[in-house]
């Protein structure tokens, strides 16, 4: 081989290097790769085999010279020279193919080309292999020579680092729209969840959720119906990844739609929901979930746990679970009918639901997050506080990046009414009492500093009374709270002449007779002790941090 041809072998290595890692599409790499391979190698035709993983199948691309069409064809990547070098990982120098076994003369017959000598190369990268290249049957020599297989070395170091960078670039794609394809489903999602905190005169729910995956199969719902009351809901869905986040979506959507059955009862509702499910669900499919149905007139709480963990509640300054017999999962059995459990609850309790996700969660050593660790999480503060403590221990606990299940929290707080309307008369004092112990509840504080604030906020009551009233009956006094930044207020309106503001400074602790103290009281239990005169009465504002 003269030098000018040996140069022009050479020019094609460099252009080869410099081009190939500039190309965007799989075809044009493919084209490049064969039109440049003939002319370093000086043969009458090159081949490439790309593998199909799925079908286990090398797709066949060949070219006879630089001008020639690319075809391509297939067969089974464990046939032939070219499978067997696929298989092996080991470079193949044949100088008489024809007179080998191995040669899948197939090839040969679909393009009526006759090979007779060929470098055969893995392309190989980290043990992980990319194709094969061929060169086939060398123009103006017998055989390919070791000059030839020094050649053809470096260019299947080009070729296998272009198909390196290729197929990086190509999972980075896959990647990237595989998160934008996840990132608008967890939208879809999140459309069809009501928001994370849902406010009711006489209840909220507050919620946080977490899928182990972008998106997941816990759900939960809070549902606001008529006269004050509150359905509650969390499930879990069988499965995980949009499958089940499609199931979310439909089972949430029919939660809604079919509230206005909940009118007559939950086991109702729970069976008008369990047939609907039973007939869209697809096979297989289903929804763990427990309920609850508030109503704060009657304070009672309708229980029904469908294949989900029985809900806690703060009761008596311990949290504690609530034993309700346990029936099937939605989605499951038509017809079946579901029993309710009636618990006899006050204002001011806190109630739990979880999903299997926080209290299976794994730290990084495997442990489980357990039933314990989530009750002494919760700890016995207002529930805006309870939640996020409880959510904080969790999320500390478990390893995040190998979360294995879906997760969620939810809790319910049963709020008193935010008014009192009642008359001077003493025999209502029991029921401001009862009042303001809700109130106390309902804003996290210990026994202890409950009934502190009860005995000084009777003692204001029992002042308007006696004082402001001179103990007349019938007349209108009205007590109200709420919970604000960060502080419990109560406030107490009467409808009866200003007090005078030198009765306002109470006397000396050291001024040793009956009364006169109640001012001093108020001090010692609230922050905030405010009297304001009113054009048609007074008003006394208590208020105190939240603990």
């Amino acid at each position: 081989m003269d030098d000018s041809a040996m140069q022009e072998r050479y020019r094609a290595l460099l252009l080869a290097a410099r081009n190939l890692f500039s190309l965007t599409s799989l075809e044009d790499l493919v084209e490049n790769i064969l039109k440049y391979s003939c002319i370093m190698m000086q043969a009458e035709a090159c081949s490439m085999y790309l593998p199909d993983r799925i079908k286990r199948e090398l797709i066949i691309y060949s070219a006879r010279g630089k001008d020639d069409a690319i075809n391509a064809f297939r067969i089974p990547w464990d046939k032939g020279i070219a499978g067997t070098v696929f298989q092996q990982r080991k470079f193949m120098r044949i100088d008489d193919a024809q007179n080998d076994p191995r040669l899948l003369r197939t090839a040969d017959q679909k393009t009526g080309f006759i090979t007779r000598g060929m470098l055969c190369a893995p392309l190989v990268d980290k043990g992980d292999c990319f194709g094969v290249l061929q060169a086939l049957n060398p123009i103006d020599r017998p055989i390919f020579t070791e000059h030839d297989q020094d050649i053809f070395e470096g260019l299947t170091n080009i070729v296998t680092g272009a198909l390196v960078r290729f197929d990086r670039e190509a999972k980075i794609n896959i990647e990237i729209k595989l998160a934008q394809e996840m990132s608008l489903a967890m939208e879809i999602q999140k459309s069809y969840l009501p928001p994370e905190e849902l406010s009711l005169p006489r209840a909220e729910m507050r919620v946080r959720y977490r899928p182990a995956r972008t998106i997941g199969g816990d759900f939960y719902a809070s549902i606001s119906l008529p006269d004050n009351r509150l359905l509650a809901a969390l499930g879990d869905v069988s499965g995980k990844g949009i499958p089940a986040a499609l199931t979310t979506a439909q089972i949430t959507t029919e939660m809604q739609a079919l509230s206005p059955h909940a009118k007559t009862g939950l086991s109702d509702y729970v069976k008008v929901l369990n047939d609907a499910l039973c007939q869209r669900l697809a096979a297989g499919r289903f929804a763990a979930t427990t309920f609850l149905l508030y109503d704060p007139n009657r304070e009672i709480m309708e229980i029904i746990c469908a294949g989900q963990f029985e809900p806690w509640r703060w009761h008596n300054d311990v949290w504690e679970p609530v034993v309700v017999p346990h029936a099937l999962a939605l989605g499951i059995f038509p017809g079946h009918k579901f029993t309710t459990t009636e618990v006899a609850c006050r204002p001011g309790e806190k109630w739990v639901l979880f999903s299997d996700g926080i209290n299976e969660g794994r730290n990084h050593a495997g442990e489980e997050y357990g039933i314990e660790r989530l009750r002494d999480s919760l700890g016995s503060g207002h529930a805006s506080e309870t939640l996020k403590q409880a959510w904080s221990g969790w999320e500390h606990f478990v390893d995040q990046e190998h979360q294995h299940d879906d997760a969620c929290l939810a809790l319910i707080l049963l709020k008193p009414p935010a008014t009192l309307d009642m008359t001077s008369s003493a025999r209502n004092c029991k029921q401001a009492r009862q009042f303001i112990e809700d109130w106390s509840l309902t804003a996290g504080f210990p026994d202890l500093v409950r009934g502190q604030i009860v005995l000084a906020a009777d003692e204001a009551v029992t002042n308007v009374i006696r004082h402001t009233y001179a103990s007349a009956p019938d007349k209108p006094i009205i007590l109200s709270a709420e919970i604000t930044d960060g502080l419990l207020h109560l406030r107490l309106r009467d409808y009866g002449p200003h007090v005078d503001p030198e009765k306002l400074k109470g006397r000396q602790l050291e001024d040793i007779k009956p009364g006169g103290l109640g001012l001093h009281l108020l001090q010692s239990v609230f922050t905030i002790v405010e009297h304001l005169p009113l054009p048609d009465g007074n008003e006394w504002h208590l208020a105190k941090p939240l603990a």
